[in-house]
């Protein structure tokens, strides 16, 4: 294993951005846009000590209860009645419409012996199976997107009961706030003030991580392991030795059948797997790497970025650079010396779903660095996959994330989709969060990405707890939306044994 080289990453500084006229350009100006957000250094990002973090919980909290309302009585959430992204047939996905809120509501720090997280798990487990039938002949209507939600949800189902131990909640009757000298705190009425999640992660997207040792049922583990082996089966070949997965590629389309968001999820679902011990065949990981990279613009503005030198000594921790309790992680100084340039990604090049998906843009520049952040993790510390995945490609997979996070501080922005209005905002932002905390990002360019995401988030939020008025989504929209919010607000993502090897700098014009 390689040792974290957060501490030896490198700093884009943009110093010459002169904004492309290419696919990183908006075609149109946005619709609708969200809230404007002040700029953070006017902002007092804690004027009483954890005030912020009470408003996040609080909205965490609220967002948490709203969810679980909206589940129906089987144990799945309620399905869309509107069609997708304006137009055809709502998607059903009645697997990930378990899946997935339980994956954001373990994450949000809900006991999994919740009765909401056990009626989807318990659908979960007798439906999954007859959905996914066994080979020879992939069913067609198996979806990369769900399975990669079964793997993430049975994970996150595990760190809650983990979590819950760890913090000694395990028993419910231990589930009571209690005041500094251990005496039961009580409401207005005299009631005992119930604990109802677990608790809260460290802050920070370089957080150290936890030794969860999770012990799953046998069942679950063979559920887990079934939706690795539908995401094996579910990978087809490109053109010119890629590779990759699509959301149900429709029939007699003649177009490609691979995307870059559903060949995302498929990464997301690996990286799971592995921390779940779960063996898979990587080989199709090198073919999804030559995927990303041929879909990555080809070219784009220069971007600097200060880089470390090899062999440099980590500072001591007294020399780091400390928090400003006000103002949130303290700005580097950066001095640019390599340089990037400015690349994003779209959702397919040749084919599209919806307008606009042939273009780079935020959401989809978000996932190309994610996919290639975790597929990097997957392979580069692996013996068998050595003489697969070289050195060569290894530099090659670091210059793409580091253009693609070029092409983020190039095009920043937490009021819209970069480069798509308001298409799947909240996706987008809960996008970003994967993004950062996978590669233990505190800032991107000068900005401090969690702070200024969840001013948005908050402002967003429904009275009722819910977020269900921004944005164009897949349906069930209200639902997708607020599970999005959710897992952006807690910083969800686990992040992998390699930080991304850039950090970003300055985003503006010299």
């Amino acid at each position: 294993m390689r040792k974290l080289i957060a501490a030896c990453a490198v700093a884009l500084a943009v110093l010459a951005v002169t904004r492309p006229t290419s696919a990183a350009e908006p075609q149109e100006a946005p619709k609708a846009r969200a809230p404007e957000v002040a700029d953070v250094s006017e902002l007092d990002f804690q004027a009483a000590p954890g005030s912020f973090e009470g408003k996040v919980e609080d909205a965490v909290e609220r967002g948490c209860d709203w969810l679980k309302k909206q589940q129906l009585e089987n144990g799945l959430w309620p399905d869309g009645t509107n069609p997708t992204y304006g137009g055809g047939t709502p998607h059903k996905y009645e697997v990930g419409r378990s899946a997935f809120p339980i994956w954001a509501l373990c994450k949000s720090g809900v006991f999994a012996d919740d009765p909401a997280i056990e009626k989807a798990m318990n659908w979960l487990r007798k439906n999954y199976e007859a959905w996914a039938p066994q080979p020879p002949a992939p069913n067609p209507s198996w979806c990369t997107y769900e399975n990669a939600c079964v793997v993430n949800a049975i994970e996150a189902y595990y760190i809650s009961k983990w979590e819950a131990i760890d913090a000694k909640l395990d028993n419910p009757k231990n589930r009571v706030k209690r005041d500094a000298d251990g005496k039961v705190m009580k409401d207005a009425n005299g009631k005992p003030i119930p604990i109802t999640r677990w608790g809260t992660e460290e802050k920070g997207a370089k957080k150290k991580k936890k030794d969860r040792k999770l012990t799953l049922d046998p069942k679950d583990r063979k559920l887990a392991e079934r939706a690795t082996k539908a995401l094996i089966e579910a990978f087809q070949k490109g053109a010119y030795g890629t590779g990759g997965w699509r959301y149900n590629n429709p029939d007699g389309n003649p177009g490609p059948k691979i995307d870059v968001s559903a060949t995302q999820y498929a990464m997301l679902g690996f990286g799971a797997a592995s921390r779940l011990g779960i063996a898979y065949k990587k080989d199709c990981l090198v073919d999804a790497y030559k995927f990303f990279l041929a879909e990555q613009d080809k070219d784009g503005p220069a971007v600097a970025r200060e880089e470390k030198k090899e062999g440099e000594e980590e500072k001591k921790e007294e020399e780091k650079p400390k928090k400003d309790p006000d103002k949130g992680t303290k700005v580097r100084e950066y001095k640019p010396k390599a340089k990037d340039r400015a690349r994003g990604w779209g959702y397919c090049r040749k084919d599209i779903h919806a307008k606009g998906d042939e273009i780079s843009y935020g959401s989809m520049t978000c996932a190309g660095i994610c996919g290639l952040t975790v597929l990097r993790d997957e392979l580069i510390d692996d013996p068998t996959m050595a003489s697969k995945y070289t050195k060569d490609m290894d530099a090659k997979c670091n210059q793409a994330i580091a253009d693609g996070l070029a092409w983020m501080v190039a095009n920043w922005s937490v009021k819209n989709n970069p480069a798509r209005g308001m298409y799947r905002f909240y996706y987008y932002l809960y996008a970003l969060e994967r993004l950062a905390m996978l590669g233990g990002l505190d800032y991107i360019g000068k900005h401090d990405w969690y702070y200024e995401g969840a001013l948005v988030m908050l402002e967003q939020q429904d009275a009722d707890g819910g977020w269900t008025k921004v944005g164009n989504e897949v349906e069930p929209a209200h639902i997708y939306n607020t599970c999005y919010a959710l897992l952006f607000l807690k910083r969800a993502t686990d992040g992998v044994k390699r930080p991304v090897p850039v950090f970003t700098g300055d985003d503006h014009d010299d």
